[in-house]
């Protein structure tokens, strides 16, 4: 029986920390040893805090061994560069120190992988690396003075080539992503591993009737020019003016916009500031759509977490089209509509604002969606 190390030397506070605590529970599932998990101590707090009420985490958290550690903080580019760098020597010592378990990291740091696969050839050290959107890294085209330019050039040497078969795989989160990251680089498919988004999803109270007749179209996550909030705000204002008892727009997420400069949006929270879980979820409660404008690009080699917070609170989309949703959709059915155009989101919207759509096959899958996303469900064949 081989024993599991967990490295993270890049999750601060809140971020990633759904995944993170999902992805331990895929941990937990597939192993009988004990696991150690190493994290800045405020990542481990939020795992904690999100799990103290699962029954099933507290039972096979037992095994687990937390080591917090104190990783540099902050959100810019160049903070996060930083913690790239700072964590790259970190993953190095521990990959040595533990180099008779089983390591895991859950997300490639990019300065890191300059090292990995010389580290591998002389260690033999077992090793996984959940892949996310940096792989989006190494088909994307950047200036030179952004450090996304230097993430792409550090990582395109460690996929190279081959990558030892034999004690390293790259996990990658959904099929769509894995077909299309084959397409590009074909050779390596014998190092990957295919596995759903995990998830871990609650029990929310019963939905009490609802007292207004407005219907509300939210934007959930991050928010940004780069991905779509442009339509966003084209939405709220043509629907508001059009129908002003019917359509109400919110944004819950981080943002970095002026709030009196979109007066048809209901912002959850003042310019960049992150929301708690718990005023998260709240504010994903109110909703009854949630838009996700982001063009296929986005979704080409990542996978979304805001569409497993809609099915958490099981919440339709209106969505343009992409790889990654519509392997969703593969899975579990339709649990609301993928648009080629932005006209076609319109004229969705304008649908269901006069109650023109049947949505009850949608909550259906909804509740099929959450049993097969569920972290408890899955397990990873070591």
């Amino acid at each position: 029986m081989k024993n599991t190390v967990v490295i993270d030397t890049f999750s601060i506070d809140g971020f990633h920390e759904v995944f993170n605590a999902s992805f331990l529970y895929v941990i937990l599932n597939s192993t009988i040893g004990p696991v150690t998990y190493v994290a800045d101590k405020s990542a481990i707090k939020a795992i904690q805090e999100l799990l103290k009420e699962d029954q099933g985490f507290r039972d096979a958290v037992r095994r687990v061994r937390f080591k917090p550690k104190t990783l540099p903080k902050g959100l810019s580019f160049y903070a996060i560069f930083f913690r790239y760098l700072y964590g790259a020597f970190l993953n190095i010592f521990y990959m040595f120190k533990y180099k008779e378990r089983r390591v895991i990291f859950p997300a490639l740091n990019p300065i890191f992988s300059l090292f990995l696969k010389f580290i591998l050839k002389i260690g033999k050290i077992e090793t996984y690396v959940v892949c996310h959107g940096e792989l989006g890294y190494l088909f994307s085209k950047y200036r030179k003075t952004s450090p996304l330019f230097w993430y792409s050039a550090f990582m395109r040497p460690f996929f190279k080539g081959n990558l030892p078969e034999k004690n390293l795989k790259l996990i990658m989160l959904g099929g769509s992503i894995v077909q299309n990251f084959t397409a590009k680089y074909p050779h390596l498919a014998p190092n990957i591993i295919s596995m759903h988004h995990p998830y871990i999803f609650k029990d929310f109270p019963a939905k009490t009737a609802r007292k207004s007749s407005s219907i509300c179209f939210g934007w959930v996550g991050v928010a940004t020019e780069a991905k779509g909030f442009s339509v966003f705000n084209e939405i709220a204002n043509c629907f508001s003016e059009k129908y002003p008892d019917r359509f109400l727009a919110y944004l819950v997420g981080w943002h970095p916009f002026k709030l009196q400069e979109y007066p048809h949006i209901n912002f959850l929270s003042q310019p960049n500031i992150f929301l708690d879980r718990s005023e998260f979820n709240k504010g994903v409660a109110k909703l009854d759509y949630i838009l996700f404008l982001y063009d296929n690009e986005h979704y080409r080699y990542t996978a979304s977490g805001a569409i497993f917070d809609a099915i958490q609170q099981e919440k339709l989309i209106i969505a343009l089209r992409n790889d990654y949703f519509e392997s969703i959709f593969n899975v579990c059915g339709p649990i609301g509509f993928l648009c080629e155009t932005k006209e076609e989101i319109f004229q969705v919207i304008e649908a269901v604002l006069n109650d023109k759509i049947d949505v009850k096959q949608f909550f259906v899958n909804l509740k099929i969606a959450r049993n097969i996303f569920d972290s408890q469900h899955m397990k990873i064949i070591f």
